[in-house]
Parts: structure tokens; sequence; C-alpha cells
């Protein structure tokens, strides 16, 4: 399909129409990057100026700390030998122990 004298009369008239089309969308995009950067630099400030709600620590755990603070006593004195024997026969049972650990010095670099 030919173009004619005519359509070449029609475009070059609207060539300054679409340039500034294009201009306006491609400094429409910057300028909406602009806005979400100071929206979310905004947002960023006011959580960082706020004071925050703290959360309600469930029941189970301060009963624990409860328990763990009646158990103290003669019971629990007695108890800490046993507890030291059994620790260090697990100590034992999960390490594995060279017994030439420690004894030899190696020189050669």
């Amino acid at each position: 399909m030919p173009l004619q004298p005519i359509d070449l009369q029609v475009l070059f008239a609207h060539i300054n129409q679409v340039g500034k089309q294009q201009a306006v969308l491609k400094e429409a995009s910057v300028v909406q990057q602009g806005l979400r950067g100071a929206e979310l630099a905004k947002q960023t400030r006011q959580n960082a100026e706020s004071v925050r709600q703290t959360e309600e620590v469930p029941e189970e755990s301060t009963q624990i700390r409860e328990k763990q603070s009646e158990g103290g006593g003669l019971k629990h004195e007695e108890g800490k030998g046993q507890e030291s024997e059994q620790s260090e026969e697990k100590r034992k049972k999960h390490y594995f122990e060279d017994p030439a650990l420690g004894k030899n010095i190696d020189i050669s670099g």
C-alpha cells in the first residue's frame, strides 16, 4: 500500500502530538516511582517512631518459670549430683574420645 502525499501531510502534522504523548508517558512512570518512594519512606519513618504494643506472654511459659522457682530446696540439691553424673555420661556418649588426643605433637608443619 503506497503512501500518498496527502497521507504524509497528515502524518507530519501529528508528529508533534505523538512526541508530546511519548514524553508524557515517560514522565508519568518517573513521577509514579517517585511518589511510591516517598510513600515508602513516610511509612518507614512512621514505623520507626511509633510505639508498638507488646505481645502477650502465653500462660504456659509463666507456669514453667513458677515451677522452676518452686523446685529449689533440698530435693533440688540432692538431684544435682545425679543430674551431673547423667549429663557427664550423655556427654561421653555423644562425643567420640580419642585416647591419643593431645599426646602427640606434630612438628612437620
